[in-house]
């Protein structure tokens, strides 16, 4: 039987290309959630265009993360049609995204994560997977931020309620680079070790795809295309962990939180951060 997935943000980008991979690579089922259904309806068709015999291994699933009300009939559509292998959360916003504001940020990046987990965790099967697609700008950001933050975000006995509150004292700072983004995917990776800790039985885990082409960073400088995008992504999905709630550099090798590890180096085996 095919293992069912639900990629957010998967119109588009890193998103889209993961789910073609999924599906034409792997024989996956993908639920290709998007905000927009015409812009779902046509990745769609371009994945199924590519392989028509693939049809009927991908559907459209309208989910905005950022509204409880959609995320919750999402999941009411995803219900019945048998257990879930995976989650991967890659939708967010923020950096080269027009008009968002730092409440649309955190409302995307960070909590509509926690809604989709909330929602979808039922439907998973019991050794289940959850990828959060983060970033190298959460490291960059926790790497300048005072010890106090940094111990805090580091700590894989962070509560929820923790990270709630850092996010409500950030956003009365005045922001800097990253600014928001940073901090958000600095907040959704502690995110994944909450989920780590209250979920044992899942694979929890919080990636880097790497400095990718795509709309979030455009005109920033990126050349590698979306589909460079997926190595982590893929490797949390089905490589051999070796633990629940880990960051993944952009090659798939754990990484630290409060530094940047770069491609080809040694992988971070959890020494003091701070």
């Amino acid at each position: 039987m095919a293992q069912r997935i639900v990629v957010t943000g998967g119109n588009s980008g890193i998103g889209l290309a993961l789910c073609k991979q999924l599906v034409l690579d792997k024989g996956c089922f993908v639920y290709l959630g998007s905000r927009d259904a015409a812009k779902g309806a046509a990745a769609v068709k371009s994945i199924v265009d590519a392989k028509p015999d693939c049809k009927g291994m991908i559907e459209v699933l309208q989910v905005d993360v950022g509204n409880d009300a959609s995320v919750a009939a999402a999941a009411a559509v995803v219900k019945g049609g048998g257990a879930l292998y995976a989650i991967v959360n890659n939708a967010g916003t923020g950096l080269a995204h027009g008009g968002v504001t730092e409440a649309d940020v955190l409302n995307t990046n960070l909590m509509g994560p926690r809604r989709m987990c909330d929602a979808f965790i039922p439907l998973l099967s019991e050794s289940g997977r959850i990828v959060n697609v983060g970033s190298g700008a959460g490291p960059m950001w926790l790497g300048k931020q005072e010890v106090e933050t940094k111990k805090l975000l580091t700590n894989p006995s962070i509560t929820w309620e923790q990270i709630d509150t850092l996010c409500k004292n950030e956003a009365s700072k005045p922001k800097e680079g990253m600014g928001s983004y940073g901090y958000s995917k600095a907040s959704l990776s502690a995110y994944t070790m909450v989920l780590a800790r209250t979920y044992p039985g899942l694979m929890c885990s919080c990636t880097s795809p790497g400095f990718i082409d795509t709309a979030i960073v455009k005109g920033f400088g990126a050349s590698k295309p979306p589909e460079e995008g997926t190595v982590s992504i893929h490797q949390c999905l089905w490589g051999e962990l070796n633990g629940s709630g880990y960051y993944y550099g952009s090659d798939g090798v754990r990484s630290p939180l409060t530094w940047m590890r770069n491609p080809g180096e040694p992988a971070y085996m959890g020494e003091p951060e701070v």
